[in-house]
């Protein structure tokens, strides 16, 4: 089979299921695994696929909200960096907003440094990771769970997030352009925008990897955010539309 060949069923195979194993498509095309990570190397260098540890989705995948797991697996050693420059934002006695995404639930990882912290998040495994440290106060916010985000959205979530007012949010995002921040979906928007809302600060957590993507639901501007914390130095023009904006970069 030729390498085109094998990369159109590929291509055919991500249509119908969006998101596979790499496992899955050697049985597929009855090649090695090996043989399958070229030709994705290939696919993705095209920007039709984005690869994940183990597995690897379609793009672009504007509306479509991707299985946790994949989301957990994806730019580790970014995502860490990121958390490890977002500390220099809390501080002892915080009350702050953590939304439901992978990388703010590294944070989490930071928290036991500080004491007598309030943490209100809508992410299941947020919830359960800070709730098992010592010294921190923690509310979960109720609602639809879902399944794909292990999240609660809805109006549900949404009227409790707004009985409180926080020192600060940490949230992050699904792609980010010169023309603002984007989300997955609505709902999942809608939970962040509750959090700008209703806090004193906002910081994005955000890897290079969102940079220069729009997605179908815009979540908010650069001026309701107050600093943006990557892994890489954004693109001149994107920088400079968010300090423009009032908003830090920090990498």
């Amino acid at each position: 089979m030729l390498s085109k060949e094998r990369q159109d069923i590929i291509l055919k195979v991500l249509n119908q299921k969006k998101h596979v194993t790499t496992n899955y498509l050697s049985e597929k095309l009855y090649c090695s695994t090996s043989t399958v990570r070229r030709e994705l190397i290939k696919l993705e260098e095209r920007g039709l696929v984005e690869r994940f540890h183990g597995g690897v989705s379609l793009v672009p995948q504007t509306n479509l909200e991707l299985p946790r797991v994949f989301r957990e697996q994806k730019a580790v050693q970014e995502k860490k960096h990121i958390c490890d420059l977002a500390r220099i934002f809390i501080g002892d006695g915080f009350a702050m907003f953590l939304d439901a995404s992978s990388t703010v639930n590294i944070l989490c990882n930071y928290l036991e440094d500080y004491s007598n912290l309030t943490i209100v998040t809508n992410g299941l495994k947020t919830a359960l990771d800070v709730s098992m440290m010592s010294g921190l106060d923690v509310f979960f916010a109720g609602g639809e769970i879902k399944q794909s985000s292990n999240a609660t959205v809805g109006e549900f979530t949404n009227d409790f997030l707004n009985n409180f007012k926080m020192n600060i949010s940490f949230i992050s995002c699904r792609g980010i352009d010169e023309n603002g921040i984007y989300e997955a979906n609505h709902a999942q928007a809608s939970v962040k925008q509750q959090m700008i809302k209703n806090s004193e600060k906002t910081i994005l957590l955000c890897d290079d990897s969102k940079f220069n993507k729009s997605h179908f639901y815009k979540l908010t501007s650069f001026d309701n955010i107050d600093a943006i914390i990557t892994n890489k130095k954004p693109s001149k023009s994107l920088k400079k539309t968010i300090e423009n904006a009032g908003s830090e970069v920090i990498w």
